[in-house]
């Protein structure tokens, strides 16, 4: 597989060749066009309040629509009253389309809402699926409710959870030996997931389902290479998707940087940039998904260490992605945005990504802001 990076002398010519490439974007399509194309953009940006370049910068995007949503961390939060008024600040940049406002909030050691900065604090999902008092899908949306009560009064309106990966290595050190699954078994993992999902059903905020199709047997944290599961990998790991897909309560389904032949194009090829990973989601002999398929953060090493993030966008896309998350916490780029924007459309010019593809992509997104904007998330146990 070759690897595309921009080295420095790539880098040095950054600007001239953005500029080119919005220029042939600009050209080749109609801004109708472009406009989707921004839906499928999802990005980290610098800065905690609205008078911040990064914020001024993001907000331009998300009111041009550049991008579709962002993905807040933990750089982005001081405390209660400073988020608020961040992310209301975002949040009036359009009306029609809303943008997504993003966190990863699933309790133990991934909460960006941490209770030193004066949010509630939330177990792990292994405290709740493990401990005999907290192993009911009532106390467990009890649970939930209190933590999307808090995101939605902050004005989140998705959280990039639950967690369905099945814990097959207790050992892994990204999902097991940190806590982030709710058990061993799709009987324990599919009921607390609903529990999860219902509970920010309740407060009108879309959820993601991760790290499809299963990190749950890994030996590597994909955030710093590629996690090969092509022995460990068990079937038994698309069940909770089956299940909650039954229920209808999948918003989105989140792709990790796995590698197993099964769901990879090509050799060594990630998920999150192949084909053969969304066939298995839509197909009805697989899980049956139509809703918003995103990527795991593209700038993670299992894709950093492989591909510029450009190239990353247009393959993520090409194979069926609906929307690239890009952290941008490194680079703070203010333009990054308008960097991946112009790639993909860029893309569609030179016929390397179908217009349908966006198309398609749109379709699902705004099917769920508006389920958004109308309140008719779906419930069910």
């Amino acid at each position: 597989m070759a690897a595309l990076s921009l080295g420095a002398s790539a880098r040095g010519g950054e600007h001239s060749e953005a500029a080119s490439q919005t220029a042939v974007g600009a050209a080749c399509m109609p801004d109708d066009l472009r406009a989707k194309i921004g839906q499928t953009i999802m990005i980290g940006f610098p800065g905690r309040s609205e008078s911040d370049p990064g914020v001024k910068a993001i907000r331009a995007q998300l009111q041009e629509g550049t991008v579709g949503g962002v993905v807040l961390f933990p750089d982005n939060i001081t405390g209660k009253a400073q988020l608020k008024a961040l992310i209301a600040a975002l949040r009036e940049t359009r009306s029609d389309l809303p943008p997504f406002i993003a966190v990863d909030q699933e309790g133990g050691a991934v909460q960006r809402l941490r209770a030193r900065k004066g949010f509630g604090w939330f177990p792990s999902a292994a405290l709740v699926g493990k401990n005999p008092s907290l192993d009911s899908q009532e106390i467990a949306g009890a649970i939930y409710a209190e933590m999307a009560a808090e995101l939605a009064e902050l004005g989140f309106n998705m959280n990039l959870g639950p967690v369905v990966d099945i814990n097959t290595n207790p050992s892994n050190p990204v999902i097991g030996a940190r806590g982030r699954s709710f058990g061993g078994d799709p009987d324990t993992v599919a009921p607390i997931a609903a529990a999860f999902i219902n509970a920010h059903h309740a407060a009108n905020i879309a959820t993601v389902a991760k790290h499809f199709p299963g990190h749950g047997s890994s030996t590597v944290d994909s955030h710093r290479k590629l996690a090969d599961v092509s022995h460990s990998w068990r079937d038994l790991e698309l069940e909770p998707y089956r299940r909650l897909a039954l229920q209808g309560l999948l918003d989105a389904v989140m792709i990790g940087h796995l590698y197993h032949p099964r769901f990879s194009d090509l050799e060594r090829l990630p998920a999150s940039l192949s084909a053969k990973t969304v066939d298995v989601l839509r197909a009805s002999d697989g899980i049956g998904f139509d809703g918003v398929v995103m990527s795991d953060d593209l700038e993670m090493g299992a894709i950093r260490d492989a591909f510029a993030p450009e190239e990353a966008a247009v393959r993520a896309i090409k194979a069926g992605t609906d929307i690239v998350v890009f952290s941008n916490i490194e680079r703070g780029d203010l333009n990054f945005g308008a960097r991946i924007h112009d790639a993909l459309a860029v893309a569609v010019c030179d016929g390397r990504l179908g217009a349908a593809r966006i198309e398609e992509a749109y379709r699902r997104i705004v099917r769920l802001k508006e389920q958004l904007k109308t309140k008719t998330l779906p419930r069910a146990w």
